[in-house]
């Protein structure tokens, strides 16, 4: 029997098949979940407000292992935590690596002081205030 589809059809690209969490939402975990969804990522949300009209995920506290077992975080490729609170999100990402076994998971840093330990846990961070300071730097 002859396939019509190529062997390169059946392959899906690394992009296609990764799974990304976005662990809250607020204003920037949705821009993120938004941006990564345009690019043909799949991509899930949970947090205490999702709305599912937006983007799939579930609504729940991100830093609940109940919350993340029924939102299959386990599956995930990449997860991104993006709450308001470093605390929490180091927490959160301290919790989605140890218990769920994610290896990659970039983590929003809010204070550039704590850049440094957020890496040193073995997260990806991003430090929101150092990049947008940067960015409004270079533009006057």
């Amino acid at each position: 029997m002859t396939s019509n589809h190529s062997v390169a059809d059946e392959r899906l690209t690394d992009c296609e098949q990764r799974t990304y969490y976005v662990l809250g939402g607020g204003h920037l975990g949705t821009a993120v979940a938004r941006h990564l969804r345009a690019d043909g990522r799949a991509v899930r949300v949970v947090d205490e407000l999702h709305d599912r009209s937006d983007t799939d995920g579930v609504r729940g506290d991100p830093a609940d292992v109940r919350t993340l077992t029924e939102a299959d975080v386990a599956a995930a490729s990449t997860v991104v935590v993006a709450t308001a609170s470093d605390s929490r999100n180091l927490l959160i990402a301290q919790l989605v690596r140890a218990r769920f076994d994610v290896e990659h998971v970039v983590v929003l840093v809010n204070t550039p002081d704590r850049f440094e330990m957020f890496a040193d846990a073995g997260h990806q961070p991003v430090c929101a205030t150092s990049v947008l300071s940067g960015t409004l730097a270079g533009a006057v």
